[in-house]
């Protein structure tokens, strides 16, 4: 299946027209000579077959295990007691979804941006962790928290742009009466809506029965322009449209940012995105603790010991690690392969794929870029790019673009390795329509990064399903527990899978 057919299946999204001027024409750009670098781990679950049949060549005993160096994990290792833990991690990187690539000794993000701006919003444990890592503090004189690094501050008139229809408007929601009767409809919610999400008060868990589509049709009259630019905002942050994610995951979205309470709003975001906090948690941790190029392939659990089954996939070597406890902050999609009786409490996850595209530039001049450039065209599942000369002026010039694909047929978004020509022709494409500039000819080098199950949706039901993440010395983190996909969710499950594995190492038996 290739590319077109996958995105007509995907709920019947169409590729955008083929650009007509000569600044964004497919056949010039196609002209343009750089090399395209793929980065895929599609290739793992070959390996793991092989890795069954491998005898076991080292035992390690340990007090806890971590499963998984994303944002989660890395909270976890850095909230235990005890330094005695092993971090195990699948990439030969740290990060995840929070990943990030080195070009030209930079680094940019292959993953999560959200822009961070208001932290006071933000649980105590989660900030008491950021201060401990010295990226806020507290100012007495404002009484307000605050980020460190002031240079990755993006001032309000740089923040961002919409292309719509040929032209550029200054945000994704249009500046209507119906965006003014939106905004007074959430006004309700003021304060009741912080992060984490576990934070919710139980009187708005009736908004997580619904989807956001049917709580905005019941009290708004809503229109195409309107729902389009909702949509575009959901996949954004959620990977769903309003029609798939529920009532209390949109609102939210928008009362726990002050963009439209403050025009001055200054956003926090490092060129390397949400591997800023991978790098900052890292620096904490023994380098000794953790082990890269290492998948944990099964889990069981044996008297009062827990047994992993350990691929070292950089040599290939079947080792095993028996520890006291477990934190397990990979993808929960995979526990019906490592860990079935856990599988059950998170069989409703559903996960949007994501492709990032970071694009190096060579003297490139651009006229009025934001920070986030923003796309809505009729294939919905292009999002728009990053401009890292907005985060950092001493750097290249490297835009990064990024796709949210429909939950449905994640197998396909492998199948770009062979097609990932296309995709950034007409990546490209996009880019020059919204600069009115063909870029094709500044481009150095183009790297592609495969996310097959990058985000969980927050379903209806999905935020108040009760689960039991806490079991036999057994604890689980991650957004994918039943959280809102953004960084400070992450960062709070992994404080709490350590506090109560602290909590059970602390009993006398």
């Amino acid at each position: 299946m290739d590319r077109r057919s996958f995105l007509k299946l995907g709920g019947g999204l169409v590729l955008l027209a083929a650009c007509r001027d000569s600044f964004s024409s497919k056949e010039k750009i196609k002209q343009a000579k750089f090399v395209i670098h793929i980065d895929s781990n599609s290739a793992i679950g070959h390996k793991v077959r092989i890795a069954i049949e491998l005898p076991v060549t080292r035992s390690i005993e340990t007090e806890t295990l971590v499963v998984g160096a994303g944002i989660a994990g890395l909270a976890a290792a850095c909230s235990l007691n005890s330094n005695k833990f092993v971090l195990c991690e699948l990439d030969p990187t740290l990060g995840g979804t929070s990943g990030a690539i080195n070009i030209n000794g930079d680094l940019y993000s292959q993953g999560a941006h959200y822009d961070l701006a208001y932290p006071s919003n933000y649980g105590k444990e989660g900030l008491f962790l950021l201060e401990k890592l010295e990226i806020i503090h507290f100012n007495e004189k404002s009484k307000l928290w605050e980020f460190v690094d002031k240079q990755y501050l993006i001032s309000s008139d740089k923040e961002e742009a919409c292309y719509y229809n040929g032209s550029i408007r200054e945000s994704v929601l249009p500046n209507t009466e119906l965006k003014q009767n939106f905004i007074a409809l959430l006004k309700t919610y003021d304060n009741q809506l912080p992060l984490p999400s576990t934070l919710f008060q139980k009187e708005l868990h009736q908004l997580d029965r619904l989807t956001f589509y049917d709580y905005l049709n019941k009290y708004l009259p809503i229109n195409h322009e309107f729902i389009e630019a909702i949509d575009y905002q959901m996949l954004d942050d959620f990977g769903g449209t309003s029609t798939q994610i529920s009532a209390l995951a949109g609102i939210h979205y928008y009362k726990c940012r002050p963009y439209y309470e403050s025009k001055e709003l200054e956003l926090f975001s490092p060129p390397q995105g949400n591997y800023y906090f991978i790098q900052k948690m890292a620096a904490q941790l023994d380098p000794a603790n953790i082990q890269k190029n290492h998948l944990v392939f099964g889990l069981q659990q044996k008297g009062k010991k827990w047994h992993a089954d350990v691929l070292d996939t950089q040599n290939m070597i079947r080792k095993e690690y028996i520890s006291d406890n477990v934190i397990y902050a990979g993808q929960k999609h995979a526990l019906k392969y490592i860990h079935k009786d856990s599988y059950a409490a998170f069989n409703d996850v559903s996960y949007a794929p994501w492709v990032v595209i970071n694009i190096e530039l060579d003297n490139a001049i651009l006229e009025n870029s934001k920070w986030q450039n923003d796309f809505l065209s009729p294939d919905g599942t292009f999002l728009g790019f990053v401009d890292s000369k907005v985060q950092d002026k001493t750097k290249n010039r490297v835009l990064t673009a990024y796709y949210c694909f429909p939950s449905i047929h994640h197998y396909v978004v492998k199948n770009f390795e062979s097609s990932a020509e296309d995709l950034v022709h007409e990546t490209i494409a996009n880019i020059s329509l919204y600069y009115k500039k063909d870029i094709g000819s500044y481009i150095k080098q183009v790297f592609i990064k495969l996310l097959g199950h990058a985000m969980p949706i927050p379903q209806p039901g999905y935020l108040t399903r009760e689960r039991t993440l806490v079991k036999d010395k057994l604890a689980f983190a991650g957004v994918d527990t039943g959280r809102l996909p953004l960084m400070f969710d992450a960062l709070d499950s992994g404080i709490q899978a350590a506090k109560a594995i602290n909590n059970l190492s602390s009993i006398i038996i």
